[in-house]
């Protein structure tokens, strides 16, 4: 073999670990005398920061620092962006007993539902472009409130004082039965103590006043006139017969019960029929029970049936005989007709709902 042929392999060897370095391997090597570079290569660039100016952000109305609110559930918070750009704000507020992030706003102002109980409140707000430039100084307000612990479970759902009588309703929303007893109603013009009322009532005069309970979904509905039977009651599906005597000026809807076919089974086809075109809470006249004058049977049904006290003693152990409202009668306006805020009041003299109108 030439001698020659070993040095050639020998430079073939050595060009290859030079290709091989200067194009592969994971370091960098320069090589002496031989341009290197890489393909794929790329510079990565970074956006510049902004720097420019930023919005500012100022609350106009709330609760001031360390207020204490004592006069409503629910706190309303104001506040505007002052900026110089021509991109649009919008705000992000946080209320750290209550939101678990920023929470994006866009109108000019928060209402803020106060949790039960007495609680301190860390309130902030700040204002932000539309394309992500925002006040990195938002502002902050700390506020206490004191609310009753039946927040939410009653409240005052409508108020009618254009009407006659004027009419306020308040309604249980919880699973819980609640007392009433020592709760007030207050407003601009009148303060007073929810009263006590007769759940089960007597014609006879043998009536058991006591404090209103609202049951679940029960309704208290307080109106400015006086009682047609002259007590507060929790209406029942009797009160119907009632309206034969006294003038309730249509405030309930008539549900008496009615006789069962087989309760009336052993009477006369006469009086079947007499009995079952006979409206919702009518009583028969006289002159309908003499039209039964040789019908003895019939006559006493109709005069036995077809009144309150009988309705009541056959019916007050039913599980639908009481149709979930109490009504209370009030002397003298409720509140002013015009603009007013109407707050409810526990027995602690802490809110439990406001409505504003």
């Amino acid at each position: 073999m030439p001698k020659t042929l070993p040095i050639v392999f020998l430079l073939i060897a050595f060009g290859i670990i030079i290709f091989v370095l200067a194009n592969y391997s994971p370091v960098k090597v320069d090589i002496p005398g031989i341009l290197t570079s890489r393909p794929n290569q790329t510079t990565t660039s970074y956006p510049t920061p902004y720097t420019g100016p930023r919005p500012e952000t100022v609350i106009i109305s709330g609760p001031t620092d360390w207020e204490t609110v004592k006069d409503s559930s629910v706190v309303v918070f104001q506040f505007v962006g002052i900026w110089s750009g021509t991109e649009r704000l919008y705000f992000e507020t946080k209320v750290d007993e209550i939101d678990k992030d920023w929470v994006p706003v866009y109108g000019n102002s928060r209402a803020i539902q106060l949790l039960p109980g007495t609680h301190t409140y860390h309130f902030s707000v700040r204002a932000k472009t539309t394309n992500g430039i925002e006040d990195y100084s938002p502002v902050y307000r700390t506020f206490k409130a004191e609310i009753s612990e039946k927040t939410g479970q009653i409240k005052i759902t409508s108020v009618n004082l254009n009407s006659s009588p004027q009419k306020i309703v308040l309604v249980n929303n919880s699973g819980d039965i609640i007392d009433l007893n020592g709760w007030k109603i207050e407003n601009k013009i009148r303060s007073f103590d929810i009263p006590a009322a007769v759940k089960v009532f007597r014609l006879s005069g043998n009536t058991i006043w006591q404090n209103i309970s609202l049951q679940p979904n029960d309704s208290l509905i307080i109106l400015n006139s006086a009682s047609p039977i002259s007590v507060n009651f929790y209406l029942n599906r009797c009160f119907g017969y009632l309206t034969n005597s006294y003038n309730f000026n249509n405030l309930f809807s008539k549900n008496c019960p009615r006789p069962t076919d087989y309760e009336i089974s052993y009477l006369s086809s006469n009086c079947q029929r007499f009995i079952n075109d006979l409206r919702t809470c009518q009583q028969p006249t006289v002159n309908d029970l003499n039209r039964f004058a040789n019908d003895f049977s019939c006559q006493q049904f109709l005069t036995n049936f077809y009144n309150y006290e009988s309705c009541v003693n056959r019916y007050q152990n039913s599980s639908d005989f009481f149709e979930k409202e109490w009504y209370v009668f009030l002397n003298g306006s409720l509140a002013d007709n015009n603009h007013d805020k109407i707050i409810l009041r526990d027995s602690n003299g802490l809110v439990v709902d406001v409505y504003q109108y």
